[in-house]
């Protein structure tokens, strides 16, 4: 039938139509991410996370598309080395910093999605408000600490911005809100998404707010150890790229109020 097919088409038998072809099966390490239930949340209460359902729909636009390890939860620390050793080979929605450019690589397009560094304080603290830079943080001294989550892009970032008083040794936003709380510091630096649903997951509404003022925009990338034979990668980035074509990838960050 092959034969008759291709003769009718023209074709040598051994070239039929690439279409038939199905794409061979390619399987990548990954992992969870503990600590950020918004992103990664496999098995927990409520919703999945969106890295975990970004990464399903990736497998639904390219059915030869698979990744392991995403049921193991492990601490930012821990994922960037193991990025750089090659034990994982693609890692999806990590900030790039200059500390990890020089461990593994990043993948600049397709992002997968955009946040925006904000300081949450006290309700009550009204004087906050006059806070609109750096250098507000700065003239502060040592009234102006400013706690963020250990190991995070967070923290690289305003370790590079000279004369701030930070206090990074939380390795959760959970943690670090209870510090605030706790009146241990007077600022909480993190992303407005991760700020705002650590606030309302508390129950924290009427004793935290967030600051209007955007320190930072940055993009979330997918990170890939850097003895990722291309191929495999592109097969990634293809599947990424057709899920931002079809829309879902807009559909997905909007249904978890990412940008």
């Amino acid at each position: 039938m092959r034969r008759r097919l291709a003769l009718q088409l023209g074709l040598m038998p051994g070239l039929l139509p690439a279409a038939q072809a199905q794409p061979q099966p390619l399987v990548l390490r990954s992992s969870a991410q503990a600590g950020f239930a918004h992103k990664y949340n496999p098995g927990g209460v409520g919703p999945q996370g969106f890295c975990i359902e970004y990464i399903q729909a990736l497998k639904r636009i390219e059915p030869g598309l698979d990744f392991t390890g995403l049921q193991e939860m492990l601490p930012t620390l821990r994922i960037e080395q193991d990025l750089a050793a090659g034990r994982i080979e693609v890692f999806f929605a990590m900030l790039k910093t200059p500390e990890r450019e020089a461990l593994f690589r990043f993948a600049d397009n397709p992002r997968i999605y955009t946040i925006f560094h904000q300081i949450a304080v006290l309700a009550s603290d009204t004087q906050a408000e006059q806070v609109r830079g750096f250098g507000d943080l700065r003239a502060l001294g040592g009234e102006g600490r400013v706690l963020t989550t250990k190991g995070s892009g967070y923290a690289a970032f305003l370790r590079e911005q000279a004369g701030l008083d930070v206090d990074d040794g939380a390795t959760t936003i959970d943690q670090n809100l209870r510090k605030l709380v706790g009146a241990r510091a007077r600022f909480l630096y993190d992303s407005e998404s991760s700020l705002r649903r650590a606030i309302q997951a508390q129950g924290l509404q009427d004793q935290v707010r967030i600051l209007p003022a955007v320190f930072r925009r940055q993009d979330l990338l997918l990170a890939y150890t850097p003895g990722l034979a291309p191929e495999r990668l592109a097969r990634v980035l293809a599947a990424m790229r057709a899920l931002e074509a079809s829309g879902a990838a807009g559909r997905l960050r909007a249904g978890y109020g990412l940008s």
